[in-house]
């Protein structure tokens, strides 16, 4: 299985030190996790699952504070600086649940599990 999580992690890595530079968009994402966290905290998922899933035969686009693995049915959108990933269905044009059901704002964002809780 390949360790999109590693993918992840190192993408975020450079993004952080870059935002050190132009911190608008690190301060942004920085604030969505202050106030969403909570929520995302109830729903953790593990990245490599998630895109082995949903996108396995992705390519990655980075996107300011998004890294992006982008398929023919499902694009997995991770944010950088929260932590937090969400599920785009291309067809249905909305995001999803992790079974793939279209869901509200607190269902379809999911807190990505940390390298020791994989």
């Amino acid at each position: 299985m390949s360790d999109n999580k590693r993918l992840y992690s190192e993408t975020s890595k450079l993004f952080i030190e870059a935002s050190k530079v132009d911190s608008a968009r690190y301060d942004s994402s920085i604030k969505r996790k202050d106030k969403y966290n909570k929520n995302w905290e109830k729903q953790k998922v593990n990245i490599n699952e998630i895109v082995k899933k949903f996108a396995r035969n992705f390519k990655v686009r980075v996107n300011n504070e998004k890294i992006m693995f982008i398929d023919k049915d499902y694009n997995v959108i991770a944010d950088m600086a929260s932590g937090y990933l969400r599920i785009y269905d291309n067809h249905l044009r909305k995001y999803v649940r992790k079974d793939g059901t279209v869901g509200n704002r607190d269902e379809t964002h999911f807190k990505i599990k940390k390298r020791g809780e994989v």
